[in-house]
């Protein structure tokens, strides 16, 4: 079965709050890929994925990252890739007075529907 070409154009995607959704678990199994957008103050704090990687291409301002068990801190400005492995503890603010975008790739896919998305 062949899968249809997905074409999101800006503003587009499937939306939970800050997260906009480009490539879903339904149009792929292999990733999603989303737009997340951080307002001074906004976070998530430290998790786990266990069953996926998830990565972070910083496209404007500043994130600040606690990554691995050794909770090293990480200060990424716009252009900076950052893969964190399957089953690495890993928690994401914007401590600045800008707002973060960013691009976050979870691979395979699934993390949409853990989320709420169908």
């Amino acid at each position: 079965m062949t899968r249809p070409v997905v074409v999101t154009e800006p503003g587009r995607g499937h939306r939970v709050g800050n997260v906009e959704f480009l490539a879903r678990t339904v149009d792929t199994p292999f990733f999603n890929l989303a737009v997340v957008e951080l307002e001074p103050g906004q976070g998530v704090p430290s998790h786990v994925h266990d069953e996926e990687d998830d990565s972070f291409l910083v496209l404007d301002g500043t994130l600040s990252l606690v990554v691995g068990h050794d909770a090293r801190s990480v200060q990424a400005t716009a252009g900076t890739f950052v893969l964190v492995p399957a089953g690495t503890p890993h928690a994401i603010a914007n401590y600045g007075v800008d707002a973060v975008r960013l691009l976050n790739v979870h691979a395979p896919g699934g993390f949409d529907r853990r989320i709420g998305l169908r």
